[in-house]
């Protein structure tokens, strides 16, 4: 959409008229006038785009117009609760034509992910939308008493002392957490940080009758999963999710219980501390446990990583990754030469000599299914500091290689000529604002997905649910589309690897 087409949607939902954005913004309403009808392209001035996604944020407030937006722009979960300047952020992003984000993950997009979460106070609320039973269990009702629930499960669990698995089963409608934007960062930062305490989870994956839901759902728990304290099953069979049921259990403590009917949002909740409820939800959920199915498999010895990146590429079909830093997939063959050469530690000739004979399987993969390399591109300056590794983020082994100017300026030349030469091999850079890079995610079509942990210890993830590696592709299409790999896009980063080679070489005169 042009910027004009853009302006006159968000002024006809919030029925705007030219003098009220003019005095809202505090410019000549002839700048309105010109730029609806297109005779002024986007403002230069980034100020006035940025006071315009201000305005319409705080005049887009009613259910009707977050539900236009949504089909709008393509988000799911732009509920009437969003805070106004987290909307005003991302209609800024969108009005600027810049890289959209999915507001999922726009709120904690501020946050350090190498730091551990800090869990914000859990308040002693009241049991709104509740009632209670006796005097260790309490009812609650709909999305609100869901999260009331959920609040006085926090607050047991920051009160115990001696860390435990928590034990969770979700058939929910998510609309419960995903329609309040602080809770859904308050409940995530405090599962964080119960799993940095030393909690383990045990979870059984929702069946998949709404990918947007799932892609969702993934996309919260990812940070949980990275820390290496989840244990992830499924159920195999099939499910209308008619009935929901859902469950989380601390055994020892407390049990809280879920049931509603289909999307509807009358939850009936159950949150006891009665020992014999809590004994009894816990033999269910190993019941239901025992039907279930490894949804990823864990792998924390790096030695044997490289073993199963040789089955991934074995595999035909299109394939996604998001990778930090550039992909060793595209590494020049001289430089993968050099490298194995070089490089004492056994564990990085495996790796390096790996894509070196993988070289040409890649490029003849390339002729007949997509590639979609969506990865880092660093500063000259990090560049220059040594501060960017090659082949993974972290020191895996002893004796990690990193990028001189010289061998940076030849892999991005390398992926010049990738896409120069074939259509199917899309170079994706993001920045930090833009992706988070505390995981890598390697998905191909027809074969289990990896998730590798980018920060120590070393973790790998084999992903082998299907609807599981369908959701992550899906996740990480969205991520591709909303960076933009096509048309302009294509010329955009063209000109951004050129800009950043001629920085280097001129550094290295």
């Amino acid at each position: 959409m042009d910027f004009s087409d853009k302006l006159n949607f968000l002024m006809k939902i919030t029925q705007t008229m030219n003098k009220d954005l003019a005095d809202g913004i505090s410019v000549d309403r002839s700048l309105i006038s010109l730029l609806r009808t297109g005779k002024r392209g986007m403002p230069r001035n980034r100020e006035h785009i940025s006071r315009m996604a201000d305005y319409f944020a705080r005049h887009c407030t009613a259910d009707f117009q977050r539900h236009a937006l949504s089909e709008m722009l393509g988000q799911t979960v732009l509920r009437s609760s969003m805070p106004t300047d987290f909307l005003a952020g991302y209609l800024e992003r969108w009005l600027a034509n810049e890289p959209e984000l999915n507001m999922t993950e726009f709120v904690f997009l501020e946050e350090d992910p190498s730091k551990p979460a800090e869990a914000p106070p859990v308040p002693d609320l009241p049991a709104a939308s509740s009632s209670t039973g006796s005097d260790s269990t309490t009812f609650y009702y709909g999305n609100e008493g869901k999260r009331n629930a959920m609040h006085r499960l926090l607050s047991v669990i920051r009160d115990i002392s001696e860390p435990c698995t928590i034990y969770h089963a979700s058939e929910d409608n998510l609309e419960w957490l995903l329609e309040d934007y602080s809770f859904i960062k308050e409940f995530q930062s405090a599962m964080i940080e119960n799993v940095n305490r030393g909690f383990h989870i045990c979870q059984i994956l929702p069946s998949v009758n709404y990918m947007n839901r799932y892609v969702e759902s993934l996309r919260f728990w990812l940070p949980i999963y990275t820390t290496g304290q989840a244990e992830v099953y499924y159920y195999p069979r099939l499910r209308d999710n008619l009935y929901r049921y859902s469950a989380i259990v601390l055994p020892g403590h407390c049990a809280l219980t879920s049931v509603s009917i289909g999307l509807e949002h009358d939850h009936i909740v159950c949150f006891s501390k009665d020992p014999t409820f809590v004994d009894k939800t816990f033999n269910q959920f190993q019941d239901y446990l025992s039907l279930c199915l490894p949804a990823m498999t864990l792998h924390n010895s790096p030695e044997e990583y490289y073993t199963y990146f040789q089955k991934l590429f074995q595999n035909t079909g299109d394939y996604i990754q998001k990778v930090f830093p550039l992909s060793a997939n595209t590494l020049p063959k001289e430089l993968l030469q050099q490298l194995t050469e070089t490089v004492d530690h056994p564990g990085w000739k495996n790796t390096f000599q790996m894509y070196l004979d993988e070289v040409p399987h890649f490029e003849e993969q390339l002729l007949h299914n997509e590639f979609f390399d969506i990865c880092e591109l660093a500063s000259a300056a990090d560049v220059r500091a040594g501060k960017v590794p090659i082949g993974c983020p972290y020191k895996t082994y002893e004796g990690h290689p990193v990028y001189t100017p010289e061998t940076y300026v030849l892999h991005l030349k390398n992926i010049l000529r990738l896409m120069d030469r074939y259509d199917n091999y899309h170079f994706i850079p993001y920045t930090y604002k833009e992706a988070r890079h505390d995981y890598s995610l390697f998905v191909n079509s027809s074969a289990p997905s990896l998730l590798v942990r980018n920060l120590p210890p070393a973790m790998m993830f084999e992903i082998k649910r299907p609807e599981m590696v369908m959701a992550f592709r899906e996740h990480l299409l969205r991520m591709a589309e909303n960076l933009g790999y096509g048309g302009m896009h294509q010329t955009k980063t063209r000109m951004k690897i050129l800009s950043c080679i001629r920085e280097l070489q001129e550094s290295d005169k």
